[in-house]
């Protein structure tokens, strides 16, 4: 199973994110897309600075000579006063004049005469000039931020008796938009290296579907190559539960990221009522009617599953599992006299066979009362192993093999698991009073001083589970089990059957049937004939692991159907219904390698920062006779003598910060476009 292959590259939505649209590209090309918007961002840094530089003077400027505010007087009819005037026609003047160069300029007789004019006026009116545009000038001379700080600096330090609070208060204002837009320069670098979101891909494959063993027309060889696959696919899910499900430190050996979620989060309740119907003279649980333990998984959204579909279904998985009594009449002992082997019997149910042309099983025919026989002592065999053997019923029990006592019968729509565990040659270096895994008797070995314990009892201890499933529609308004139809008002379509389809193995039965005891962690500690301790109430880590074996075995086998696993080999065929025939694939995600995803409209955004602030950047001519008071002149300062008070400035600044915005806009939308059509 390999994380690169069969990857659908270029624009694609993960609909688990808010729809978000993004490009999966190699990570070659991702680093790319980051860089180029970084480049972009930090190339816009001194077109940001031109526009706060505009934004702050044109909002001074507006603030300090707006005309005097008439509410019952026409718009177009308010004029500015003669002072005000004056004001920002030397202010426009100086502004514009470089240091040291008026002097020598062609037009320094125009110079020398507003000067001049400047200069004839009172000392009062000397002083508010000079209030009013000290910061202000050195504000639109600097070029950038730092050349700002400086020139602020320089010129409260060379002129400390003309500063004012009101030079203050404009150097505090002009610093903290300096400061805040490069702290938001800042941050906007550091969320564009954030475009490159995740790993996520869908799958490409053009096979998809269930692919299953097909008996009748197949060999004994490749009923046996079909086995050896089925407990595959098993052992991959118990290594994967027991490496990634609640475990921190994943081996190396097994990729935890592979999948879109790395597992399905799960809720334990200990103790819980005894599944089974408890009788004065018959309680099947052992413990009692609350010995119990349950694994509940809640509603979850197919998504989980890497089920990419803008409308996804949701499921519940539930199992209970608990020891069953060893007492009579559960376990009987029917050793005769003349065997020196202990033999018992384990009434939990009943074995039945049907005839091949009983479709209905309508005529089961009892083969024993009895579940499960074992005879002799597992102590005196010599491999130190557990041996297990396992019953199941199925969601039509009619047709089942093993029928439960009417006591054990599980609920409608679920199914009953029953592990038989007898641990055979094992010493154990402490005492254990598992239920089912004891050893309670003291053997003492020649050169070591503590005793060993092992288990002298011959009978075999027996684990039940009760598994449930249920689906749920997207708003979780109507639930029903694996069996029922579908629902009318549910949405019918593929991202359903898909989810369906990838539950029909999660239960106790498929997470151990193949691998027996050799999927018990028990098994694990065993080194040579000797066990290293057990937990309190082992029973209940071992139910945990089979229980998170069913859920990583719904995720292996929602891939499996993606991806049309098993359909190279032989003896498989095609078993996928017509709900689903050819419609499931490119409806499943994975976490890729060598692959990286880039957030497209915030790619987009970043890139057409540049060209935008670029543009509102620009002085128009209309933008600058806006706040000159003179039109056609652009960037001249108007004569001194002119009344620039007649001049009507709100109609001017309206137009022309809509001319900004238009022609702002109109190249990234055009850009955009391109590039949608592109993709």
């Amino acid at each position: 199973m390999s994380s690169s292959d069969h990857v659908r590259t270029g624009k694609w939505i993960d609909y688990s994110h808010h729809n978000r649209t993004q490009l999966l590209e190699s990570d070659f090309w991702a680093e790319w897309f980051k860089s180029l918007a970084a480049v972009c961002l930090a190339l816009s840094g001194p077109y940001i600075f031109a526009i706060l530089k505009n934004l702050i003077v044109g909002l001074h400027w507006w603030w300090n000579y707006v005309p005097d505010r008439d509410e019952n007087q026409p718009l177009l009819d308010r004029r500015r006063s003669p002072r005000s005037s004056q004001r920002i026609a030397a202010t426009q003047h100086r502004a514009r004049q470089p240091d040291n160069v008026a002097a020598e300029d062609g037009d320094q007789s125009q110079g020398n005469a507003n000067s001049q004019s400047v200069e004839d006026e009172d000392q009062d009116n000397q002083a508010d000039s000079r209030d009013a545009i000290g910061p202000m000038e050195v504000f639109m001379r600097a070029k950038g931020g730092r050349e700002t700080i400086k020139e602020f600096f320089n010129s409260v330090f060379q002129d400390v008796s003309g500063f004012s609070a009101q030079h203050a208060t404009i150097m505090v204002v002009i610093l903290t938009a300096i400061l805040a837009v490069f702290v938001a320069q800042i941050v906007a670098n550091v969320f564009s290296a954030k475009i490159a979101t995740d790993r996520a891909a869908l799958s490409s494959s053009k096979f998809c579907g269930i692919y299953d063993f097909n008996g009748d027309d197949a060999g004994p060889e490749d009923a046996a190559r079909a086995d050896v696959y089925n407990y595959q696919q098993e052992a991959r899910a118990g290594e994967y539960a027991q490496n990634c499900y609640g475990s921190q430190n994943a081996t190396a050996s097994m990729r935890c990221n592979f999948f879109y979620k790395r597992s399905i989060s799960v809720k334990y309740s200990y103790p819980d009522r005894c599944p089974f119907e408890t009788h004065p003279d018959r309680r099947p649980c052992y413990g009692g009617l609350y010995s119990a333990v349950t694994f509940d998984t809640g509603i979850v959204d197919a998504s989980e599953l890497g089920i990419n579909s803008k409308i996804t279904h949701k499921f519940r998985r539930k199992s209970t599992c608990v020891p069953l009594s060893m007492e009579y009449p559960f376990v009987r002992n029917v050793t005769t006299h003349n065997s020196n082997s202990p033999t018992f019997h384990y009434y939990y149910g009943g074995r039945y066979s049907l005839d091949e042309d009983d479709y209905k099983c309508s005529f089961p025919k009892l083969i024993s009362n009895y579940t499960y026989e074992t005879s002799g002592n597992p102590y005196d065999w010599l491999a130190p192993v557990y041996s297990v053997s396992t019953y199941s019923t199925s969601l039509y029990p009619e047709c089942d093999y093993w029928q439960p006592l009417p006591e054990l019968k599980p609920p409608e729509n679920s199914t009953l698991t029953i592990m038989f565990v007898s641990s055979m040659h094992i010493d154990y270096l402490k005492r254990s009073e598992d239920p089912i895994f004891p050893a309670t008797k003291p053997r003492n070995i020649p050169g070591f001083r503590d005793p060993f314990y092992y288990n002298d009892n011959p009978i075999a201890r027996a684990l039940a589970c009760v598994d449930t499933t249920e689906l749920c529609s997207p708003d979780e308004t109507v639930c029903w089990s694996m069996t029922a139809d579908l629902p009318d008002e549910v949405p019918h379509i593929p991202a359903y059957w898909l989810m369906k389809w990838s539950l029909e193995n999660s239960n106790i039965y498929d997470s151990i049937k193949w691998r027996l005891g050799t999927a018990l962690l028990a098994q694990q500690k065993i080194s040579q004939s000797v066990s290293r301790p057990l937990k309190e109430d082992h029973w209940k880590e071992e139910a945990r692991a089979l229980f998170e074996t069913s859920l990583a075995r719904i995720q292996y086998d929602a891939w499996s159907i993606a991806n049309g696993e098993g359909r190279e080999k032989t003896g498989y065929i095609d078993y996928t219904p017509d709900e689903g025939k050819n419609k499931l694939c490119g409806l499943y995600k994975f976490n890729s390698t060598g692959y990286t995803n880039v957030n497209l409209w915030a790619f987009i955004g970043f890139v057409f920062v540049l060209p935008t602030t670029f543009i509102l950047s620009i002085e128009t001519n209309t933008f600058i006779d806006c706040f000159s008071g003179c039109r056609g002149r652009g960037r001249e300062a108007p004569p001194d003598g002119e009344d620039t008070s007649t001049r009507s400035w709100e109609p001017l600044l309206f137009v022309s910060l809509l001319q900004v915005v238009y022609y702002s806009l109109r190249l990234p939308f055009w850009g955009i476009y391109w590039l949608y059509k592109k993709l």
